[in-house]
């Protein structure tokens, strides 16, 4: 019997998951299984997983990750539950931190890493979202209430049970539910991957929407507001800088609408602005350094424009949540 079960969750995944699964057969360690969990996928996708996995399962019904990841755990017969998603080439030691850390820390139940600097596709919004998911996760601190999709490794005994009410931010959810329930949640900086996904204005609208809709309704199940700076961190994967930036940044906004018919306010927006700035500069000057003084001020109104998509995402998810509960009270 594996000591590990590396699941991988696919849907039409036929452009990244050989490269996905070449890396986990290429790991250094190799006391493992590898499973696909397949979500009835119309394209390549089997036809590719079939050759590389120990195990391939087909879900049908809607194609939904965290379906697909309880799919896969059923499956799977080793201790430690190790999830990749399809889009993610892990690096050849990432089994063998992962198997080292659990058999050092028994007091541990998951551990989670986060996305590598360096990331195969070049244009700006690919390269932008990798360095700041990279930059916002380094932020973090070791001890964590969240899981990263991307990469993250349960004890079996400790695997809850997945849930399909959260679409997206399933894995986020799925973090909140051990710690709650008294587990042990670890980030570890060493533990790294590279994102495959490729990234244009309509998918980095779509995706900094729908999880901050998400977010939001995990936060308000969980009582996020009780978890606010805890560990001198914010929510779950989000640090208080990023929350207050993206709290701020409509409210610039609105003031500067307002300010076309109220001239007084544009000291005070010129105030809040300096005060958005100093909550991004190393953020910016991170950038700087990564891609160049050009790539950092377009992000500076790239980032910006982004903390109003998350907040209009966040603002969503909370009137999701409280018009459900209007609908259930009225039943």
């Amino acid at each position: 019997m594996p000591n590990i079960s590396v699941i991988v969750p696919a849907y039409n995944s036929g452009k990244t998951i050989e490269n996905c699964l070449k890396s986990i057969r290429d790991s250094a360690f190799k006391d493992y299984e590898l499973i696909v969990a397949d979500c009835n996928s119309n394209d390549n996708t089997c036809l590719i997983a079939g050759k590389y996995a120990d195990k391939l399962t087909t879900l049908h019904g809607k194609p939904e990750s965290i379906r697909a990841r309880g799919t896969g755990v059923k499956a799977s017969s080793g201790n430690i539950i190790v999830n990749v998603d399809s889009d993610i080439i892990i690096k050849p030691d990432a089994l063998s931190i992962i198997n080292s850390y659990f058999s050092a820390h028994s007091d541990v139940d998951a551990i989670t890493g986060l996305l590598a600097k360096e990331h195969p596709h070049s244009g700006f919004f690919s390269q932008y979202k990798n360095l700041y998911m990279h930059y916002i996760f380094k932020k973090l601190p070791e001890n964590v209430n969240f899981l990263y999709g991307s990469i993250h490794a349960i004890r079996k005994e400790a695997v809850p049970h997945y849930s399909a009410n959260i679409k997206i931010a399933d894995d986020l959810a799925l973090g909140q539910q051990l710690a709650s329930s008294g587990k042990r949640i670890v980030f570890l900086k060493s533990l790294e991957v590279i994102h495959l996904k490729k990234y244009n204005i309509h998918i980095f609208i779509k995706n900094d929407f729908c999880v901050p809709f998400d977010w939001a309704k995990i936060f308000l199940t969980y009582n996020g507001w009780k978890q606010l700076g805890k560990n001198n961190t914010g929510f779950a994967h989000s640090p208080k800088e990023q929350l207050l930036s993206v709290f701020l940044a409509p409210i610039i906004l609105l003031f500067a609408v307002m300010n076309l018919f109220y001239r007084p306010l544009g000291i005070l927006i010129l105030l809040l602005c300096l005060i958005w700035v100093s909550l991004n500069f190393y953020f910016l000057n991170f950038l700087r350094k990564e891609k160049g003084f050009s790539f950092a001020i377009i992000s500076l109104f790239v980032t910006f424009f982004d903390n109003i998509i998350m907040a209009t995402g966040i603002l969503s998810g909370f009137c999701s949540v409280f018009t459900q509960k209007l609908k259930w009270k009225k039943t």
